[in-house]
């Protein structure tokens, strides 16, 4: 802060409100008085909160455009007092979109009052400036329409450990999913982890995605059931037991007991397809499993084709690499996706 300023400096102010004046004057007068705060060549204390107090007796009969207008004036100046920047920010978002083009920081309690309220989250969530922090906050309480909006947000860059965090939650939400799968920067570990949530020309090219990935591998593991778990499979699914399934499917793959498959879930039947593919089990023994697992995977007859055709359409690799994807698990099949 330089040295004092003219104390006189925004004395034009002294008439701002009188009733003959016309709201196109007001409006002037407000935006010469901004002009001339950030033009100063010095300003002390006193002559901050001069313009701080005069200014903000003024503001709440002042119009959009007019606020737009001081926003756009006052944002690269430092020594605007907070409160006039609190007040442009929460009574006009072109304004507050101005001051974040122009890093103003838009101050803490402001910041604090939009994180308390569903509408102030929903706002902020789909702001181009969130830093971690706020994305944080904002994840903190779990509401579907804030995530949906972090989930469209460039702001939540797909290399960090809050983006993951969101993909883990969309493994269990579709809807979120399907904003994820929107975004062009989503990388194939991503579409992958989401493959159950795709519609069909998009689970396609999932597929092909990674398989170009799979041809980059140096390791492959080869999965060859015994005769006795592969009975052992069967005998669960014609007795509709898809706890014992499950765990079957947890032992032969090696993955942690906790796995969660959630196989009889609507919209993860294919989830079951894919395993199947992997551990070699046969169309004709498949289609036995699919018809007694229970009703949902096998009515309308077209369930079952859909999931006869997962298995013809999917290679053997590229299911145990969609598998790991969505479970969130690893077996010792090699690197993980890109």
């Amino acid at each position: 802060m330089a040295s004092p300023a003219n104390p006189d400096l925004w004395s034009d102010l002294s008439g701002f409100g009188s009733s003959d004046g016309s709201t196109d004057a007001r409006a002037a007068l407000l935006k010469v008085n901004a002009e001339m705060f950030v033009a100063a060549p010095a300003r002390d204390r006193e002559s901050i909160e001069t313009f701080e107090t005069l200014i903000l007796g003024f503001l709440p009969t002042t119009d959009p455009a007019t606020l737009l207008e001081l926003a756009r004036i006052l944002a690269p100046c430092r020594d605007t007092p907070a409160s006039v920047l609190e007040y442009l920010a929460q009574h006009s978002p072109g304004a507050r979109d101005t001051l974040r083009q122009h890093r103003a920081h838009l101050p803490p309690a402001l910041h604090r009052r939009r994180l308390a309220t569903p509408e102030g989250r929903l706002g902020l969530a789909s702001q181009p400036d969130l830093d971690a922090t706020a994305i944080r906050q904002l994840l903190a309480l779990r509401e579907s329409a804030v995530e949906d909006a972090l989930a469209a947000n460039p702001a939540v860059a797909p290399d960090t450990a809050l983006f993951a965090d969101l993909l883990r939650r969309a493994r269990r939400r579709p809807a979120l999913a399907h904003t994820l799968l929107a975004r062009a920067d989503l990388p194939t570990a991503g579409q992958a982890a989401l493959y159950l949530a795709a519609e069909g020309e998009r689970r396609t090219a999932i597929r092909e995605r990674v398989a170009a990935c799979l041809a980059h591998r140096r390791v492959t593991l080869s999965f060859a059931p015994t005769e006795q778990d592969l009975a052992d499979l069967l005998a669960a699914g014609l007795q509709g037991d898809d706890r014992r399934l499950e765990s079957l499917l947890t032992s032969l793959f090696g993955f942690p007991t906790h796995t969660d498959w959630r196989l009889l879930e609507i919209g993860r039947h294919r989830l079951l397809a894919l395993a199947l593919t992997v551990l070699g089990v046969s169309r004709r023994e498949a289609i036995r499993i699919f018809l007694n697992l229970h009703p949902a995977l096998s009515y309308p007859l077209s369930a079952v084709r859909n999931l006869v055709q997962e298995m013809r359409d999917v290679p053997g690799p590229v299911a145990l690499a969609l598998i790991e994807s969505i479970l969130d698990v690893k077996t010792l099949s090699g690197e993980a996706l890109a």
